[in-house]
């Protein structure tokens, strides 16, 4: 079988986003659940795109415990690769939202081969707005302009 890039019939497994949160708002006000439901909300529209461009999305139910575990995307942007290697996945996509404040955020999108522990490529876009429909922007930003470099949106656009 000929081995195909992200995307185009490429198994890819999607983490779920995560988020830091280094604004005022957030050390005072703790966990809003607004913003935890958007990024399940943005791992959805992730996983979606790609299917939609013919990926087949990896279900990683039964692993949240060991995805618990990991270390947060901007300290390890690899550490996802063994579990989506274990899932039999040949990339991963793991990804973040980093909040500065009630203003101003940015997504972070990170793309692995997973035999190869190889990064394909990174993206990151600021959004204005902590709305459903900012969140939703930044994302679309990302995959819809090719931003996660040459390599990747190759693989994603076989």
């Amino acid at each position: 079988m000929e081995r195909r890039g992200i995307g185009g019939g490429r198994e890819i497994a999607v983490f779920p986003f995560a988020f830091q949160d280094t604004s005022i708002e957030g050390e005072v006000g703790g966990v809003d659940p607004t913003e935890t439901a958007r990024l399940s909300m943005i791992t959805r529209e992730v996983e979606t795109r790609l299917a939609a461009r013919g990926a087949e999305i990896f279900d990683l139910s039964g692993r949240e415990e060991t995805i618990a575990g990991l270390p947060d995307p901007w300290d390890c942007l690899d550490c996802a690769a063994p579990i989506a290697r274990s899932a039999e996945a040949r990339a991963n996509l793991t990804g973040f939202v980093h909040k500065v404040s009630t203003l101003i955020q940015s997504i972070s999108i990170i793309a692995h081969d997973t035999e190869t522990d190889r990064m394909l490529g990174n993206a990151s876009v600021s959004i204005r707005g902590n709305t459903d429909e900012a969140w939703r922007r930044g994302v679309d930003f990302i995959l819809k302009r090719g931003l996660l470099g040459e390599e990747a949106e190759t693989a994603l656009n076989r």
